[in-house]
């Protein structure tokens, strides 16, 4: 068995926007931070083609240029709101699809990232939730 210490809960963002610190990483500074932004797709289709929402389609283009010019690595999940979570029977296709981004980022997030691997993939050995993630609704 393998045993994942969290680091302390350290960010800030510094005078050129950039951001630094560390919250589950082992790296002192691991120069950016990882962001899942669930959007509403009920909500992102009404706006869609409207003035302001081309930011919809551009920050998740590409992640290298955002983490480069913002310091974050945005991450899209198109939410769903579900209220029959516990009759999967029902969901839509539209639901499962959000099921299972979230519940593969939500592992993600959760795994053990091992000193000793050269490959950091997702791994069995990786695989037993040992940390958690910061989570920021606004």
């Amino acid at each position: 068995m393998r045993t994942c210490t969290r680091t302390s809960c350290e960010a800030s963002l510094s005078s050129t926007g950039s951001a630094r610190g560390s919250f589950v990483s082992a790296k002192p500074d691991p120069g950016n931070i990882d962001a899942s932004i669930l959007i509403d797709t009920r909500a992102e289709r009404t706006v869609r083609g409207k003035p302001g929402s081309k930011w919809l389609t551009t920050a998740f283009q590409s992640r290298n240029r955002m983490r480069e010019r913002f310091g974050v690595s945005p991450l899209r999940i198109g939410y769903q709101p579900v209220a029959h979570i516990f009759e999967p029977e029902r969901f839509t296709p539209d639901q499962r699809t959000y099921f299972t981004e979230r519940g593969v980022w939500d592992d993600w997030w959760q795994r053990c990232r091992l000193s000793d691997q050269t490959d950091r993939s997702p791994s069995e050995d990786s695989a037993a939730p040992a940390r958690g993630y910061l989570e920021v609704r606004l």
